[in-house]
C-alpha cells in the first residue's frame, strides 16, 4: 500500500526533536508509506538527524548504506538505519544479513516502540481498530 499516510494514525515520537525532524521533511502530505516510515526512523535518534545527508541523496532519492560503516553509526543508530533502508526499498546488507532479523533489531527495547512503529506506518497497520 503506497497510499498518503494520514496524521494521527496511532504515531508515536521519542522526542520533540524526532517530531519535529519527521514534520519539518514534510512527509505526511501525499508520500508514501515506505518514504514516511524511513524517515520517521531517520529521525528517531539525535545521532541520525545529525547525519542525515551522510544517509541519504535527497536529489537522487538513493539509500548511502555506506553510512552504517561510519564512526558516528552506533549499535541503536544500525538498528533504526537497517529498518529504514529495509522498509524503504527492501534493501539488506550482503554482508551480514542476519542484522536484519527482528531477533537482532526488536532486542533493544530503548528503541523496539518506535521500530515497530515504522513497520506499522509503512504497512498500515491501525492496531487497536481491528484488521
Amino acid at each position: 500500500m503506497t497510499g498518503p499516510v494520514p496524521v494521527g494514525v496511532g504515531e508515536k515520537y521519542a522526542s520533540e526533536a524526532h517530531t519535529e525532524f519527521v514534520f519539518a521533511m514534510g512527509v505526511w502530505h501525499n508520500s508514501k508509506r515506505e518514504r514516511v516510515a524511513f524517515i520517521y526512523l531517520v529521525g528517531l535518534l539525535k545521532v541520525t538527524r545529525a547525519h542525515w545527508k551522510e544517509i541519504f541523496d535527497y536529489e537522487s532519492d538513493q539509500l548511502k548504506p555506506e553510512c552504517l560503516k561510519c564512526s558516528w553509526s552506533t549499535p541503536l543508530a544500525r538498528k533504526a538505519l537497517l529498518l529504514a533502508f529495509n522498509l524503504f526499498c527492501n534493501w539488506m546488507p550482503e554482508d551480514y544479513p542476519e542484522d536484519c532479523s527482528p531477533a537482532s533489531l526488536f532486542e533493544d527495547k530503548t528503541i523496539g516502540v518506535y521500530l515497530l512503529e515504522a513497520v506499522r506506518i509503512r504497512y498500515g497497520i491501525i492496531c487497536g481498530r481491528g484488521w
